[in-house]
């Protein structure tokens, strides 16, 4: 008799394609960072990008959390994309253009793009970032400098109301740029008075050698720690192309409700998590024009995107995460 083949391979060969076929017959999107692999073409970004430039300033907005906000809007593409069929024949008022398949896969695009100025705006804020921290440590000495410099020339000019209001004047400003200018201030009032420093006892002319020093490194350091135009275009258009998506979503949502309101479907359409600031205003996404404090959320690398953590164990995905669980 033939020896009986061995069916441990079989079995778990088996096993696998039904563990996948039953992933794929659940209903409710899935998101994992294992399934990110999309890349815009150039052309498509560069049509993404012309759209994304021609909004206003004043309709752009951004929520921080945007690790976050990129799986829930892959979420509601994915629904969409499923309930497809439905979508594109809701009817529409006349003055809105009818929702189409191209548009629905059109998300997907916006959301990619959306990684992409997100990226290259935070580059360009960490270079910036970098430059702060390089230009600490000579603005601090200078300010010691223009500390024993005014204490020279308030003594020189008790009786001069003059020279008073010169000082006044390098006292009056205060932050990063104003120290530069008052450098520049106080080395113009020490070529005034060069002789009476020289003889100064408290280290007065080693003061003026130093600032003179650090006059034009401070100046340069300043310029490099200041966002630069293209650096502004960058966040405006990180801004932008996160308008995209909030348009996009909530004209797949609008549709949505057409078809689904009062149903579990409903939920896989459901709008990002107000901030308590934004739900004071009625807002659905984040206040227009607000500024972005964006930081990485617990578990996010620095390009936006969530740690080798795989989203579908994340959380239930028919559960909307609550407004207190967001401001975590």
């Amino acid at each position: 008799m033939a020896p009986k083949a061995s069916t441990t391979t079989a079995s778990g060969t088996n096993r696998a394609p039904a563990k996948r076929a039953s992933r794929a017959t659940q209903g409710a999107p899935r998101s994992s960072t294992r399934t990110a692999a999309y890349t815009l073409s150039a052309a498509r970004e560069a049509e993404l990008l012309r759209e994304a430039e021609s909004l206003g300033d004043d309709t752009l907005f951004f929520p921080g959390k945007l690790a976050r906000r990129v799986i829930w809007a892959s979420r509601i593409q994915l629904a969409a994309e499923r309930d497809a069929a439905d979508l594109v024949r809701t009817p529409f008022p006349e003055d809105e253009p009818p929702l189409t398949r191209e548009e629905i896969h059109g998300l997907r695009d916006k959301i990619e793009l959306l990684r992409v100025t997100q990226s290259r705006w935070q580059a360009a804020q960490q270079r910036q970032e970098r430059a702060a921290a390089t230009f600490a440590k000579p603005a601090a000495e200078a300010a010691l400098h223009r500390q024993t410099l005014l204490r020279f020339f308030d003594l020189r000019f008790k009786k001069s109301p003059e020279g008073q209001k010169r000082l006044m004047a390098i006292r009056a400003g205060s932050g990063d740029a104003d120290l530069v200018q008052d450098v520049s201030d106080l080395l113009l009032l020490c070529s005034e008075h060069a002789e009476a420093l020289d003889k100064a006892p408290r280290g007065e002319a080693a003061a003026v050698a130093r600032l003179r020093e650090l006059s034009p490194l401070l100046a340069r350091m300043l310029a490099d720690k200041t966002l630069s135009p293209e650096a502004l275009r960058s966040r405006k258009l990180r801004d932008a192309a996160y308008t995209l998506v909030v348009n996009a979503e909530r004209r797949l949502r609008a549709a949505a409700e057409y078809w689904y309101a009062g149903t579990d479907k409903m939920k896989d359409y459901a709008p990002f998590p107000v901030s308590r600031g934004a739900a004071s205003t009625g807002e659905d996404e984040g206040e227009a024009g607000a500024e972005d404090d964006f930081a990485p959320d617990e578990g996010e690398t620095e390009d936006g995107a969530p740690d080798e953590v795989d989203q579908e164990d994340e959380a239930p995905e028919d559960v909307a995460p609550s407004e207190d669980e967001d401001e975590r």
